[in-house]
């Protein structure tokens, strides 16, 4: 015998808590069910999460994205009960590449155009926000004093804890293996012990979006890749607190965790997708190579640990968002290409507004739609590292 649901939730990291406060938010009544495969939630890419915030992206998409999340983190003790931490420290891009400069400069009239306080900055003017930063080849940057970072756990608890009081039920260790359907509808799903009923299935897989998509008969674009981050000691010689450094050149970026640590990371975007979450510490030659180039300290930093997560990749840098057409009943939120922490809020927002009113109202969300593939609609992010 089935346990009856009205919506399903497959995958308890950022995304599904989001969508589960949402739509209860919207309707106390409804019962809503997250079906975990580990042992706890928020231990897949959630608990690798950097928590980095931004504004600085090339399309409206993923800028507005931002910008329906943005108060989640300014105003989280107001709307979680709890805070999650964030820090406005803001990112600060930096290419020695003159085309690269001109696409930065087309994403900040971009920006600006729709609200977001960010600038273009020349070498000197760079410098000023890290002393030791090596600008004499820089062809100049962007900064937005807005961006920040905060801190992906306590948010998705904060997700969970309300929605739970409004009677989210979590199942964790429930791996789905496979789907029920009546025609081509999809009316429930199975695990390895139990069979879930529902008229509303959300894929909220995260790295394994994919390999639930194919269970339903769906193709989902999205592929999970690699990506590894160094913590190394605090660097007193660098400031408290300094903006989040990309180099668009090499993809390395750095920030600081706090008071007692250093990430450094990126240079890997390029990697073959997988799930393989095993530190390569000879790909992080790469990143030392450019931290030293770019950051010249930051080539004495002592590493205290490395660790290594997955995140969900589609060919645009766009997630999907929306329902499978061809699958009545299931829905997909997924591929949000290592900004699903930043964007969860609005994730969760756009997700109840088209499960319980058929239609996203926020914003528009056609760049999301899993439709564009098919259909030749891509225009791939730009700021990706």
């Amino acid at each position: 015998m089935s346990k009856t649901s009205d919506i399903l939730i497959i995958g308890g990291g950022i995304i599904g808590g989001s969508i589960a406060f949402h739509l209860l938010e919207k309707d106390p009544n409804l019962r809503v069910t997250i079906l975990e495969k580990e042992a706890e939630t928020g231990t897949g890419s959630t608990a690798k999460a950097t928590g980095g915030v931004r504004f600085q992206f090339s399309t409206e998409a993923n800028v507005r994205l931002t910008q329906l999340s943005y108060r989640y983190f300014t105003h989280a003790e107001e709307i979680l009960g709890r805070p999650v931490d964030f820090i406005r420290h803001g990112y600060l891009f930096v290419t020695t590449d003159a085309a690269t400069l001109e696409q930065a400069k087309k994403s900040v009239a971009l920006q600006q155009s729709l609200g977001v306080r960010s600038e273009m900055l020349e070498p000197a003017q760079i410098q000023k926000h890290l002393e030791p930063l090596v600008t004499s080849d820089l062809a100049g940057g962007t900064f937005c004093a807005d961006d920040g970072s905060a801190d992906p756990y306590g948010m998705l608890q904060g997700f969970l804890a309300i929605a739970k009081s409004r009677g989210l039920e979590v199942l964790v260790e429930q791996p789905v293996v496979g789907f029920v359907r009546d025609g081509d509808r999809v009316t429930g799903v199975r695990t390895p012990g139990e069979t879930f009923a529902a008229p509303v299935v959300i894929n909220c897989a995260g790295p394994h979006a994919d390999q639930i998509g194919a269970l339903a008969g769906v193709e989902i674009p999205s592929k999970p890749y690699r990506r590894q981050v160094m913590v190394t000691d605090p660097l007193p010689i660098l400031p408290e607190v300094f903006p989040l450094i990309v180099d668009l050149d090499t993809g390395f970026y750095v920030h600081r965790q706090g008071k007692s640590a250093v990430l450094m990371g990126g240079t890997d975007k390029d990697i073959k997708p997988g799930l393989d979450m095993t530190v390569d510490w000879e790909a992080f030659d790469a990143v030392f190579q450019a931290a030293a180039r770019r950051v010249p300290p930051l080539a004495e930093a002592k590493v205290m640990r490395a660790y290594a997560g997955v995140r969900d990749l589609t060919p645009d840098y766009h997630g999907i968002l929306g329902p499978a057409r061809e699958r009545p009943g299931f829905y997909v939120a997924c591929g949000f290409s290592g900004h699903g922490f930043m964007h969860a809020p609005a994730i969760g927002i756009l997700m109840s507004e088209i499960v319980l009113d058929g239609r996203a109202a926020s914003m528009d969300i056609d760049a999301l739609s899993l439709d564009r593939f098919g259909a030749g609609r891509l225009r791939a992010e730009a700021n990706m590292f």
